[in-house]
């Protein structure tokens, strides 16, 4: 793997609004404004094996936070409960997830009563059925988004809403909630970097300041140091990891854009970006680098393994306006609602991102 020197600036403004002197926008003003769909494999019905699926709804904590509550209350282990992809904290998110019991009746009921939809910090859990397989990381198709976007200018919101819908392609960066958690510093690639070095002290340090769901749990730690990882769920140690991989992959793919095109240096949430001026930039970019080789890593058997794969530089969706509004939010400003779907891996809000900033160059540069 490419060395690269790790950006330790961890300022913890929020990486929802983007600002510029002719930009500015705001996503996650409220959770209803961030909805995610999670668009899963397709799993073969089985009424002989104990494999549980259900859908799960949240808002106000991470997919990893949801499977501790859920294994709580249940009174099994974590790793009884399988999941293909994160979801965030920020917005109200639904994914399906695999539940191995060895009772056959779970009970939902249990864990729903546990919900408070005024609390802004909830889960509920419901039946989808009895299926082969248990749901592992990765297996997913992608996800839908419905994302209201506010604080626009108005200028930009009204040329955006007289078409109906827009084929979008943007630079495939992993964004900022690949780094950090909200409210806390982007520092879960310094984290992956000292693992990957067996640096487990400064691993630890960082750790106990992240705002990460293991936090707490590490500032109580008191044994050896490199015992505190090792007795993680190797999925979210192989997350510290893959974040570590994720920052590198980003900035190479930067390096990369730049010898070819001139682009907007900026920085959200302490992590930098090089965005594109032009969609033809991200075409003829999207031509001559079409994949970029990416270190995936895993734990198995309590050892990390590195495996080396492509992934695209360039994503497509299909983002269909909804609708145009005065922000309520924000006095003077409007707010759109958009839709889209993006296969597994890519980023909306990188897409929210890119898509703002390309229209208000073709607007304000004709």
């Amino acid at each position: 793997m490419n060395n690269i020197e790790l950006n330790t600036n961890s300022s913890k403004y929020s990486p929802n609004t983007f600002l510029r002197k002719d930009v500015q926008y705001c996503l996650k003003k409220v959770p209803a404004d961030f909805l995610v769909e999670e668009v899963p494999n397709f799993y073969k019905p089985s009424i002989e094996k104990q494999i549980w699926h259900f859908q799960l709804r949240k808002e106000g904590m991470t997919t990893s936070e949801a499977v501790t509550n859920i294994a709580n209350i249940l009174e099994i282990p974590e790793s009884h409960i399988g999941y293909a992809g994160l979801k965030d904290e920020d917005g109200i998110t639904s994914q399906r997830i695999s539940i191995q019991s060895p009772s056959r009746n779970i009970d939902t009921h249990a864990i729903n009563a546990h919900l408070d939809m005024t609390s802004g910090k909830w889960l509920s859990l419901h039946e989808v059925g009895c299926f082969e397989e248990n749901i592992k990381i990765g297996q997913l198709v992608g996800n839908s988004f419905r994302i209201v976007i506010r604080n626009l200018d108005k200028p930009i919101a009204h040329t955006l809403a007289k078409q109906a819908s827009y084929h979008h392609a943007f630079i495939n960066y992993y964004d900022t909630q690949r780094f950090g958690v909200p409210g806390g510093p982007s520092t879960t690639h310094l984290i992956g970097q000292a693992l990957h070095h067996e640096k487990w002290e400064k691993a630890l340090s960082l750790l106990c300041q992240s705002a990460s769901p293991e936090a707490q749990s590490a500032q109580k730690w008191r044994g050896k140091t490199e015992h505190f990882f090792h007795q993680l769920d190797p999925r979210r140690l192989s997350f510290y990891y893959a974040s570590y991989g994720s920052y590198q992959w980003n900035n190479l793919v930067a390096e990369e854009f730049q010898r070819y095109h001139q682009g907007l240096h900026t920085v959200r949430s302490s992590i930098p970006y090089v965005l594109p001026t032009a969609y033809s930039d991200v075409m003829t970019f999207a031509a001559k680098t079409s994949w970029y080789p990416f270190i995936r890593f895993n734990i198995v058997n309590g050892k990390k393994v590195e495996k080396q794969s492509l992934r695209p530089t360039i994503a497509h969706t299909f983002i269909k306006i909804i609708d145009l509004n005065e922000d309520h939010e924000f006095p003077d400003r409007s707010s759109l609602t958009i839709e889209f779907f993006l296969p597994s891996g890519c980023y909306a809000t990188m897409a929210v991102c890119q898509f703002i900033h390309l229209a208000n160059q073709q607007i304000f540069t004709v």
